[in-house]
């Protein structure tokens, strides 16, 4: 976790069963709280960042973005819209559409519904003929565009345009379903308040 671009706790430091018998799993975290700065910017202002808390952050940020040495720059601000928006947002959603259109990916934002799921399912095992939800890549895929056009496409040359690690969360997979346990479910017996 880095805080402000001045402090960093870096670890491994989880809480599980295995941590708290204290036999087995041991557990480290450290946290590092520069004292030499250099001048940054925080959310379009001029900021002192902890020298060693930035060069981490843009390491890891240049990483997960897939960004090349003098794209680094662009990333130095973590908050502004540019960054944010532009930059973090705007490479996720890509390399998201980009993984939903080879592999067709589960869990997805695309599925709302068990009935979605099952028909999505469904339509990739007829397109690859596979039986079972593994359904790998596809060999070749129509990419539909929003002005009606249709293109084919190869999957693996549309990898080539993933950048980075990143992809969203589907925040909205499964969103028009209760999800409560049903009656014949032991969850059901349990209070909603232990599994929050």
């Amino acid at each position: 976790m880095i805080v402000d671009d001045r402090v960093a706790l870096v670890g491994s430091a989880n809480i599980n069963d295995r941590s708290l018998l204290g036999s087995r799993d041991s557990e480290i975290g450290v946290l590092i709280e520069d004292k030499e700065f250099v001048e940054s910017y925080m959310n379009g202002n001029p900021w002192k960042a902890g020298k060693f808390s930035l060069s981490l952050r843009l390491s890891l940020w240049q990483e997960h973005l897939g960004l090349r040495s003098e794209e680094i720059s662009q990333i130095r601000d973590p908050v502004t819209n540019a960054t944010y928006r532009d930059i973090w947002t705007a490479t996720a959603k890509t390399n998201t559409m980009i993984y939903q259109d080879v592999f067709s990916c589960v869990p997805s934002d695309l599925i709302h519904s068990r009935a979605a799921f099952r028909q999505s399912t469904n339509i990739w095992k007829e397109k690859l003929g596979h039986t079972t939800i593994d359904l790998g890549i596809t060999p070749e895929k129509l990419e539909t565009y929003q002005n009606g056009n249709v293109k084919h496409t190869d999957p693996m040359e549309r990898l080539q345009s993933i950048r980075g690690h990143l992809v969203s969360f589907p925040l909205d997979f499964m969103c028009k379903e209760d999800l409560r346990p049903g009656f014949s479910e032991g969850e059901f017996y349990a209070s909603s308040q232990v599994f929050h």
